[in-house]
């Protein structure tokens, strides 16, 4: 990890700055947590680190979450049927599934859907967009490079999910230039799983597809909206760029050390706000760190 790096760590690292979430957060009620690289380890396991060892770290605070009355929900790109079985073993109820297209309550008793400025004309939102052409115009623009993240583009029922390598802003404006002005994309950060796509691609990314208006953000603000729950009892975590944009509507939002690799850019984005923390640690070790910190210091 490079000097500017660990510059950053100490602006803005979570033990350098207990004072400042002493003073700004209340008795934490909810967690809102992404789920890869930051809740689970290599490989997706929650008894893995980064480097592939074996912790019991992660389930220790999941278990002190519990005890201490935190609401923990997870927030994801992933559909709402992968986080039920995710939710169920780790014994949650509430989740924000396919980047806040569905917000689900008591594991599925309750989902309330966020379809943006998108007006669903088919089965669902899934379909609408499939039958749109907007796949199709994003396929053809980008061969070799772009493909459904299979299996976890399957079985969903709002975004498309896709694996590759492009530019979200010229993707962006391909679709307003071709009708498709009511749609987006975000790019959820780096993944290992290649498919077939060209080899020669520097690194994989996963994309989501989804209509303007809807993403994490409207989510978290619709789920606090719902159930009345005031910014200074949230916290939120994440290991990626594009996290940092729950920043403003949680108390205090914290990001695993493994965003920091690479660190493209990422330093000036946490630097626009003053709420953003990093862990000392990376994915499920840096998540524990946090729930410590919260369950010791705060609760």
């Amino acid at each position: 990890m490079g000097l500017n790096a660990e510059k950053l760590l100490k602006k803005r690292g979570l033990k350098n700055n207990t004072n400042w979430l002493k003073k700004n957060l209340e008795k934490t009620q909810v967690i809102y947590t992404d789920v890869d690289a930051t809740l689970v380890g290599t490989r997706g396991s929650i008894f893995l680190t980064a480097t592939g060892e074996y912790t019991l770290e992660p389930a220790k605070a999941i278990v002190d979450v519990h005890k201490s009355d935190i609401d923990m929900v997870m927030i994801s790109g992933r559909s709402a049927r992968q986080l039920f079985g995710d939710a169920r073993l780790l014994g949650f109820k509430n989740y924000i599934a396919e980047l806040g297209c569905e917000i689900v309550y008591d594991l599925g008793k309750k989902i309330i859907e966020n379809p943006g400025c998108c007006r669903v004309t088919e089965e669902n939102l899934f379909e609408t967009i499939a039958k749109s052409g907007a796949v199709k115009l994003l396929f053809e623009k980008y061969p070799g490079r772009l493909e459904y993240h299979t299996p976890w583009s399957e079985n969903r029922k709002c975004t498309h999910v896709f694996r590759g390598f492009i530019d979200v802003k010229e993707a962006i404006k391909l679709l307003e230039e071709n009708g498709f002005s009511w749609l987006t994309m975000v790019d959820n950060g780096i993944i290992k799983r290649w498919g077939t796509l060209n080899k020669n691609l520097p690194e994989i990314h996963a994309y989501h597809l989804l209509p303007k208006l809807t993403g994490k953000p409207e989510g978290l603000k619709r789920d606090r909206e719902i159930r009345k729950i005031p910014k200074e009892r949230t916290v939120a975590i994440g290991d990626a760029f594009s996290d940092i944009i729950l920043a403003p509507y949680v108390g205090a939002f914290f990001l695993v050390r493994n965003a920091l690799n690479g660190n493209n850019g990422i330093d000036k984005e946490i630097m626009k706000h003053e709420n953003v923390f990093i862990t000392e640690n990376e994915m499920g070790l840096g998540f524990a760190e946090m729930v410590e910190f919260l369950v010791e210091e705060i609760c």
